[in-house]
């Protein structure tokens, strides 16, 4: 067999290889990236409902709802974790009454957290604001608005609104509250998108794009709808129905004009 023959039998042989190989390599890119994206539906519902009760001042519901989760598949750090996710969306009030029914039904959680029993801990002010809490949430921010060019409008657009409310968000809420341990990007956002439905609020349109950036899908949002539908006010889950609505038919258009 001469050179040239040689040469192209090698070639014959290295093709079919090489294939095979990216074939591999993108089974393995799909794979990891189907690891980083997996969720509960049964946890993202139960904490939207935990979420949706707080923010509805029912605070009975929320307790009931905090005995019964864990049957869902809760522990009690999701659900504490849960609880101090809803202080950027409905404030102090709410937040502490709904913290005191989990307290009610959990009362050894903090004495049990404190003496090691528990992986999450409190994160100190002086050794946290200055370094973590903004490097962390400027991560999350960039995530959840869809990359750095959306981040940089949506930046400017909260600048513009209020300077010191723009440096709220990404220290406090994204950095300090979204950053913590405990919980995944989209079960933060299954709880968010609770209270946020309990106040038919219009920055929903947000954070249901965020939910679908972070691994989530139509099919988990309306199964989260439909979760809080008992819960919270008739009048605010239609108009979060409505921001959802329109916000995927936005999506569609933009899919129409790409072609």
């Amino acid at each position: 067999m001469n050179n040239s023959m040689r040469a192209k039998g090698v070639g014959r042989t290295i093709l079919p290889v090489n294939i095979a190989l990216l074939y591999l390599l993108c089974m393995l890119a799909v794979n990891a990236q189907s690891q980083d994206t997996a969720y509960d539906p049964t946890i993202l519902s139960a904490l939207c409902k935990i979420s949706a009760a707080g923010a509805s001042a029912r605070f009975d519901t929320a307790e009931e709802l905090f005995k019964g989760s864990k049957e869902a598949g809760l522990s009690e750090l999701q659900m504490y974790e849960s609880v101090l996710n809803l202080l950027p969306y409905i404030g102090y009030p709410r937040t502490l009454s709904t913290r005191e029914r989990f307290q009610k039904v959990y009362p050894n959680y903090i004495t049990e957290r404190s003496s090691g029993q528990t992986p999450q801990s409190t994160e100190p002010w002086r050794e946290f604001a200055t370094t973590q809490w903004g490097e962390r949430g400027a991560k999350v921010q960039e995530t959840l608005a869809g990359g750095p060019e959306a981040n940089a409008e949506l930046m400017q657009w909260l600048t513009e609104l209020s300077p010191e409310l723009a440096e709220w968000v990404g220290y406090d809420d994204f950095g300090r509250v979204y950053g913590r341990a405990g919980l995944s990007l989209i079960e933060r956002e299954a709880i968010v998108l609770g209270t946020l439905i309990a106040q038919g609020a219009p920055e929903i349109a947000f954070h249901y794009k965020a939910m679908l950036r972070v691994g989530g899908d139509d099919a988990v949002v309306d199964a989260l709808l439909d979760a809080v539908s008992e819960i919270v006010d008739e009048n605010a889950l239609t108009a979060a129905r409505y921001y959802i609505a329109e916000e995927r038919k936005q999506r569609l258009a933009r899919r129409r004009e790409r072609g």
